[in-house]
């Protein structure tokens, strides 16, 4: 079986390469590098079978499939860069589950082409703590032979499913990537603002939470009962914070600009996105748009679970 490297340990990457330890049939050591070298060398320390490195051409120069899992789009060319520059890499697949610009999907595939490896596209649905559980849905987009290599370590290994878009151009995950979540956050959008408008207008919102049952998709009587709860407002660490939310935001918007169409909704999303950044900073969690459409139908960013 090929030999795997991780590059990036960020929440999500440490979760994702430690189920490939726990789960893939994999006798081989891991291979990880990171960035900041003791993050690495204290994760190695959390499992058998991690091996660190201390530079991207250590981990490439061993290792036949180069999982890539970083903060965007900068650090990933960074990284294909180097290992472009200081390692002999024709052959090697490189898998990317970080979230970058459809555009740079594309140029990333030919730039290792060029140099004879393949790229597959593989960003990720769901956040760490889906990730820790395996609950996350991939998207594979490149060449069936490309999918084909790193199928072994996907579905019941790092994650629940993956959606196959074999020998469709990479840009393809990323562009659904950044609608599905475009979808998912509208979601999150019309339930904030149905939720204030039912206090608004009286509706008990246990009423509400039951029409939500109902659904069988989201939004959820649990998301309801976070809102309910103060949880968007209270400081927890979020699962998403709003960084990740303008930086797709950014992305969809230059494809739509690029497309030369307009999209209402999307330009709406995008000024209560931005209100609630410039409001709450970009850590803010996702769920913290209930203060913002809150505030538009008249009442308190905060409800009043804080002071019960």
């Amino acid at each position: 079986m090929a030999r795997i490297a991780w590059l990036g340990l960020g929440g999500i990457g440490k979760a994702i390469c430690l189920n490939i330890v726990k789960y893939g049939q994999y006798e081989e050591s891991v291979v990880v590098w990171n960035r900041t070298h003791q993050t690495a060398v204290d994760f190695a320390s959390e499992a058998a079978k991690i091996v660190v490195v201390g530079s991207v051409a250590e981990a490439v120069a061993v290792c036949d499939i180069i999982c890539l899992c970083l903060a965007d789009d900068a650090a990933v060319n960074q990284v294909v860069d180097a290992a472009i520059e200081t390692a002999d890499i024709p052959g090697k697949l490189f898998v990317d589950l970080s979230t970058i610009h459809p555009n740079t999907a594309t140029e990333l595939h030919s730039k290792l082409k060029l140099h004879g490896a393949d790229y597959l596209a593989s960003p990720i649905f769901g956040g760490v703590p889906l990730a820790v559980h395996r609950q996350i849905t991939l998207v594979l987009a490149g060449s069936s032979e490309a999918i084909e290599r790193f199928r072994p370590f996907t579905d019941g290994v790092i994650c629940k499913n993956s959606i196959l878009l074999r020998n469709q151009p990479c840009r393809q995950a990323s562009i659904l990537k950044l609608i599905g979540n475009y979808i998912r956050l509208s979601a999150i959008r019309s339930l904030c603002e149905g939720l204030a408008l039912s206090e608004v207008l009286g509706l008990a919102p246990q009423t509400l939470a039951s029409f939500t049952e109902t659904m069988n998709t989201s939004p959820t009587p649990q998301q309801i009962q976070m809102l309910l709860s103060g949880e968007y407002y209270k400081g927890t660490k979020p699962t998403v914070p709003m960084s990740m939310v303008v930086k797709e935001n950014d992305y969809l918007s230059d494809l739509i600009s690029q497309a030369g169409a307009q999209v209402a909704t999307f330009d709406e999303l995008v000024k209560t996105t931005n209100r609630l950044v410039e409001a709450r900073g970009a850590n803010a969690s996702i769920l913290s748009l209930f203060g913002v459409l809150r505030e538009g139908c008249g009442l308190p960013f905060e409800n009043q679970a804080r002071d019960e």
